[in-house]
């Protein structure tokens, strides 16, 4: 393993993972140094990557260079490993792609502080936007934990799982969602977020006016630089970053698509009003269904942790857990509001990720 002592420079940090893969077979360093360039290197134009036929021996020393060198990376991705398929998927995190899941989960983290009701409640949970998930190599964009504590045993539940798909195609987001129900097929609901641009995002061309007045400058400049190019203040997620001549960030729409679990494991293929609903938050909000069934499994996660307290503390205060009222009240507002300044960190990233890139 790496050490991790002292801040190195990119040139020494690129020098020491080389020789830990050095002694790696020709195919797996290759796959090793793919990996590791696009987590390593400025990519504004991909903030997601697959890489496949990527065996388990090259996800482990990945994961083990990330884990003892995250300090002095640009950023630590979130990635999932289908171990079955042999694919990698990774994501660069993102101001925008963490926005609606900072916001939901303030408000599942609220709902279930109220059902620690007495000190020794046997039921815990957990809500994390950096967790991997048990028995899978995947770490979700949100999951929602129940811990059973008894004298003698622990036994662990995942009850929701969040993601968002932004800048990458959903058909990998949805994949992985698969993978994450399978391993945890007692998933009561599932989120997916899905944040589209109005087109895929592209850096300056040589010689454009970006180029010209941009890349030429000796230095890179600060965000409050950069952004007082725009002119004037953006008051809405869904305008656009514009800033010599070059289209930054445009978001063009924000989508909920939410599944809660029937008699049988969440399947996200199936169309069924009783248990799937979607919603837009913008350009034109039209957030009631997907309000209503979020709110559906809500009650459901209430209802389990009932049910499991009753199973592990027989009449202690299921009463109390049963008969507390659920209501779903996000201010979406509030997210809006996330995603206005996601697009501005987003459109300042990709500035500097073009600015640093080699020409």
């Amino acid at each position: 393993m790496l050490s991790t002592v002292g801040s190195p420079t990119s040139a020494d940090l690129a020098d020491k993972i080389f020789r830990e893969v050095a002694g790696l077979h020709t195919i797996d360093f290759g796959q090793c140094g793919d990996v590791l360039k696009f987590i390593m290197e400025p990519t504004p134009e991909r903030e997601y990557a697959e890489f496949h036929d990527l065996y388990f021996r090259v996800y482990s020393m990945v994961s083990d260079i990330v884990d003892s060198n995250w300090l002095w990376l640009p950023a630590r991705p979130r990635w999932t490993y289908l171990k079955v398929d042999h694919i990698l998927l990774v994501e660069k995190r993102s101001l925008i792609h963490e926005a609606p899941f900072n916001h939901l989960s303030s408000i599942f983290g609220l709902f279930l502080h109220g059902f620690r009701v007495h000190d020794d409640n046997p039921v815990l949970t957990t809500t994390s936007m950096n967790f991997q998930l048990p028995s899978t190599f995947a770490i979700p964009d949100m999951a929602i934990q129940m811990t059973t504590a008894t004298e003698n045993h622990w036994s662990h539940e995942v009850i929701v799982i969040g993601e968002c798909a932004f800048a990458q195609d959903t058909d990998s987001v949805r994949r992985k969602i698969k993978h994450e129900i399978a391993g945890h097929p007692n998933v009561l609901m599932v989120i997916l977020v899905v944040i589209d641009e109005h087109q895929p995002y592209r850096s300056p061309e040589r010689m454009s006016e970006a180029w010209q007045m941009l890349c030429q400058e000796t230095s890179p400049r600060s965000v409050s630089s950069f952004h007082s190019l725009q002119g004037s203040t953006i008051r809405s997620p869904d305008q656009p970053i514009v800033i010599a001549g070059h289209t930054w960030c445009h978001l063009a729409s924000v989508r909920f698509h939410v599944w809660v679990r029937g008699n049988e494991p969440i399947n996200i293929d199936v169309d069924n009003s009783e248990l799937q609903a979607c919603g837009t938050l913008f350009p034109n909000r039209d957030m009631g269904a997907a309000d209503t069934m979020i709110e559906k499994g809500m009650v459901m996660m209430r209802d389990c942790i009932a049910t499991v307290c009753q199973e592990a503390a027989p009449g202690s205060y299921i009463t109390a857990i049963q008969d507390s009222v659920v209501a779903f009240r996000p201010n979406w507002n509030d997210l809006l509001v996330g995603l206005k300044l996601g697009v501005w960190d987003t459109a300042y990233h990709r500035y500097r990720s073009w600015y640093d890139s080699p020409p």
